[in-house]
């Protein structure tokens, strides 16, 4: 992706890394499938991570700066009970960004997340979602 971004566009400036998906049943810790925690952070955390990644090596070379922005959510600031894999790698974004922005501060390369609460989409419409809701 970056590198087509740069070959195409002549450089990169700024990385979104907006990836996000949620369990589509709320299940509590002790019953929750290895397999859906792990595509949950593969997705959420290990995505954000690669695009961070190659954001940096390739705003490093740049030798001009740059923005990296990822998406963490409220959820990464205030878990839900049986959302633990989701809260889990939302707050593992938030630990991701501040690593990232202590370590490529020094190029001129901010790194910050925003973390927004839901929005009403398909997403949104498990149950247990109104306890992340700005009122």
């Amino acid at each position: 992706m970056v590198d087509t971004v740069t070959k195409n566009l002549g450089g990169l400036d700024v990385m979104v890394a907006n990836a996000g998906i949620l369990n589509t049943t709320a299940k509590p810790i002790t019953e929750y499938p290895a397999e859906e925690w792990e595509r949950i952070f593969s997705i959420n955390t290990r995505g954000v991570f690669f695009c961070y990644k190659y954001a940096a090596k390739q705003l490093i070379t740049q030798g001009r700066g740059g923005r990296i922005i990822g998406a963490s959510s409220i959820a990464g600031k205030r878990a839900a009970a049986y959302h633990s894999a989701y809260s889990a790698s939302k707050f593992a974004v938030r630990g991701l960004t501040q690593s990232a922005a202590l370590e490529l501060g020094e190029h001129g390369i901010t790194v910050n997340a925003y973390a927004p609460g839901f929005i009403r989409t398909a997403m949104s419409r498990f149950p247990v979602c109104h306890l992340w809701s700005v009122q």
